[in-house]
């Protein structure tokens, strides 16, 4: 199967970010192609949950009901103010399984090893050019292709702190933090109190525990744990193995039974930073580039914003990109520099609107994060005992709820 050398939209970078928006761009009837420059489908990955609010867009796309199905319901939620008040704890895997067998139901299919190298102006297009030496012309690319974005550095499009304004491919920008992301079984029984249906935080030691849907029942309850330490700690293995996970395990574990690890099934390490692109839109010739995901916001995991974030800006890029199409198809006849001026406004307000939820979201995760990383003793001991007394407060506990489902971010 060839890409083809024209399309309407090219979505660069299929995890679940590109998956949505080549999906929704489907559903609306738009010729898309969806790239990416790996061979295989990812294992392993940082997500964990889906958020009330990206289940309302996900159910604009037929794609709610099966992440209901299959993950774990948490418990709580905010009820009467969604149709979907509880956030599901599903590993980012499974959402692209689901989301991949979605677009092949719509007759598409991903292109893999098809790495973009450049993107030229064309005479009545653009020119996106692959490492095969291939060629695809297209009005419209979307960078959906991580924070090491191809399209995004194509595009000049800058990517920094928005607090230090210090880029992120700048060889001074340090990472904040090390952190362990790993899918691992653990024997049965876990200590009766641990959470088997919501996420566990132990914030002293940056420790969490996250239970996961498993298409095996015969093996032993599926978690992802997580933990991590600040810069300058003890280095921490690229890969972590089964060993290791369990010295950490033990050495964190704030229960009095021991959990042992029978079996990983992934692990990784991540440095972590803080960056958002300039904008989410860039107009390049006559055609259109835009961006979502990680290749325009960047944060540490803390609530489970990122996949999230990135499937609403997914559905949200692919709207804009059609409501576009059809704009430019209306006033085509009589289109002057006022009219395309009016009519590349609907991309203006998606990077416009996206990217001050962005940059919301990343200034949240960033201040939930120095509260994490406290460095001394009597700073946890301050940090705690201020939780334990705002925690009691019924404002502070929807004003936080409604934050991190993401119900704040409407639009």
């Amino acid at each position: 199967m060839s890409l083809p050398n024209k399309v309407e939209v090219l979505v660069v970078g299929a995890g679940p970010v590109g998956l949505a928006a080549a999906i929704t761009l489907s559903q609306l009837g738009r010729q898309v192609a969806i790239v990416d420059s790996s061979t295989t489908t990812r294992k392993y990955s940082r997500a964990g949950i889906v958020h009330s609010r990206t289940l309302e867009v996900l159910n604009t796309i037929g794609l709610a009901e099966p992440i209901l199905e299959y993950g774990i319901r948490c418990t709580g939620g905010r009820k009467g103010a969604t149709p979907f008040p509880s956030s599901v704890l599903i590993g980012q895997h499974d959402v692209e399984n689901i989301f991949r067998s979605k677009l092949k139901q719509h007759g598409t299919s991903v292109y893999t090893n098809m790495a973009v190298v450049d993107i030229r102006n064309a005479e009545k297009d653009l020119e996106v050019v692959f490492a095969d030496g291939s060629i695809t012309h297209t009005k419209y690319v979307v960078g959906a292709d991580g924070a090491h974005s191809t399209v995004r550095k194509l595009a000049n499009i800058s990517f920094k702190d928005p607090t230090t304004g210090i880029s992120y491919d700048d060889s001074s920008f340090s990472p904040l933090f090390n952190i362990v992301f790993a899918d691992v079984h653990i024997k049965k029984p876990t200590p009766s109190s641990l959470p088997r249906n919501s996420v566990y935080v132990h914030l002293n030691t940056f420790f969490l525990l996250v239970p996961l849907p498993s298409s095996n029942d015969t093996l032993d309850q599926l978690w992802r744990i997580a933990f991590g330490t600040p810069i300058g700690g003890p280095e921490i293995p690229h890969n972590p193995s089964l060993e290791y996970l369990q010295q950490q395990l033990d050495k964190r574990n704030p229960w009095d039974t021991r959990m042992e690890i029978t079996d990983v099934v992934a692990s990784s390490r991540y440095r972590l930073r803080f960056a958002l692109a300039g904008a989410y839109y860039h107009p390049m010739g006559i055609g259109n580039i835009l961006l979502a995901g990680d290749a325009a916001h960047v944060h540490l995991p803390v609530g489970g914003q990122g996949m999230n974030l990135g499937i609403c800006d997914a559905v949200s890029a692919a709207q804009a990109i059609s409501a576009h199409m059809e704009a430019i198809k209306l006033n085509n006849r009589d289109m002057g520099s006022e009219g395309l001026a009016e009519t590349d406004a609907i991309l203006q307000r998606y990077s416009e609107s996206r990217h001050a939820i962005g940059e919301r979201v990343v200034r949240m995760t960033k201040g939930m994060t120095a509260m994490i990383n406290l460095r001394t003793r009597w700073q946890r001991v301050v940090r705690n005992l201020l939780l334990r007394v705002i925690g009691t407060l019924a404002i502070f506990r929807r004003t936080a709820a409604w934050r991190v489902s993401g119900l704040g971010n409407r639009d």
